[in-house]
């Protein structure tokens, strides 16, 4: 018997769950319909967790009239469903260009800023948003073609540090096409959807169906498995990265991370590239722009290259070792001003040597 589609959702928000009694949902609304079929599904089980339900819309200011007839629909959308709205305006081409960020990325910066400051002002405990089965298969594809290891190939969890919350992502986007159909609701078509120029809407409109027509006709379900049993290997992986850091550390601030040489060394090397990730997300707060390559770098100055006093990375992170310990630091200033400095007090020391 097949699944209605608001069982599927209650079944999701069980499995994982993902909501509380109570809880204060802040919805991340675009007006497409994923994101207006989110809100009707939240609608579903509000009585069930006594939810008290808001949405957000962010215009993202790139589509000129159309960005504009997306926030009034979506205004009307809560309105109509006595929703409280939140919304917000930022011209996301002007933020790409000030901090060098892709127009994908600039969006993403400012969207989640928006959804976080207006969840803390407002008491929301969870935000939750729209994301699909076949967002999640899109993302494992994009993350395979760039190479990525097994974290980026776990796709987007269902649940994200107990506040991101994606009811959707085991339903398919023709379900929702089909729900939002039968309840006669209406919704946007964001044009940008069928952008080429953006690699998820290549492997959405043209590797996907291909790989579905050509190589497996189940090629959604199959990557979505692939997804879902990494991510419990990545739980696995987590706890014992944690383990095997708090084993190696000999101390850390806010600014470095100190590590016994010694013990790191005695690591496997799949235990190893992760202890390291973890020690410059702590010094760093994040791992952009940190890849494989920076890792094998990192092992390799630390334990086969012995000469040389640190090793830089991007994001002014700086790693140290010496005989007992290897040091993973933030600087406080770049690390180019940091290395004139150095060269000049070498260059004071020796000339004071040949007075």
């Amino acid at each position: 018997m097949k699944k209605e589609f608001i069982d599927i959702i209650a079944d999701t928000v069980h499995e994982f769950n993902l909501l509380e009694q109570e809880d204060k949902v802040l919805v991340a609304v675009s007006g497409g319909p994923d994101s207006v079929a989110l809100v009707l599904s939240l609608l579903a089980v509000k009585k069930k967790y006594r939810l008290n339900i808001g949405i957000a819309h962010m215009n993202h200011m790139l589509r000129e009239d159309e960005s504009l007839a997306d926030e009034i629909f979506v205004k009307s959308f809560a309105h109509n469903l006595d929703l409280l709205f939140h919304g917000e305006q930022t011209d996301v081409k002007k933020y790409a260009k000030q901090h060098r960020l892709s127009i994908e990325e600039a969006g993403r910066d400012v969207r989640y800023r928006f959804f976080e400051q207006t969840a803390k002002l407002h008491g929301y405990t969870k935000i939750a948003t729209g994301h699909t089965k076949d967002d999640n298969v899109e993302l494992v594809l994009m993350n395979l073609l760039r190479g990525a290891g097994s974290k980026g190939l776990s796709g987007i969890p269902a649940i994200r540090n107990n506040r991101y919350i994606r009811p959707l992502i085991r339903v398919l986007k023709i379900q929702i096409l089909d729900f939002l159909t039968d309840k006669k609701q209406a919704y946007r078509v964001d044009s940008s959807n069928t952008d080429m120029a953006y690699l998820r809407n290549n492997i959405r409109h043209r590797l996907l169906p291909r790989l579905q027509s050509e190589y497996n006709p189940e090629i959604i379900d199959a990557l979505d498995r692939l997804s879902r049993i990494l991510r419990k290997e990545e739980d696995f992986w987590d706890m014992e990265t944690d383990r095997q850091f708090n084993r190696c550390l000999i101390k850390t601030d806010n600014h470095a991370v100190a590590l016994s040489k010694n013990l790191m060394s005695e690591l496997h090397p799949a235990i190893l590239n992760r202890v390291f990730r973890k020690a410059i997300w702590k010094v760093k707060k994040d791992l952009k722009r940190i890849c494989f390559a920076h890792i094998e770098d990192m092992i390799q100055f630390c334990f086969d290259r012995p000469s040389g006093i640190s090793l830089d990375l991007p994001g002014q992170i700086r790693v140290y070792k010496n005989k007992d310990s290897i040091i993973i630091k933030k600087e406080d200033k770049p690390l180019r001003q940091i290395g004139n400095k150095e060269k000049q007090s070498r260059r004071t020391a020796r000339e004071k040597q040949g007075r």
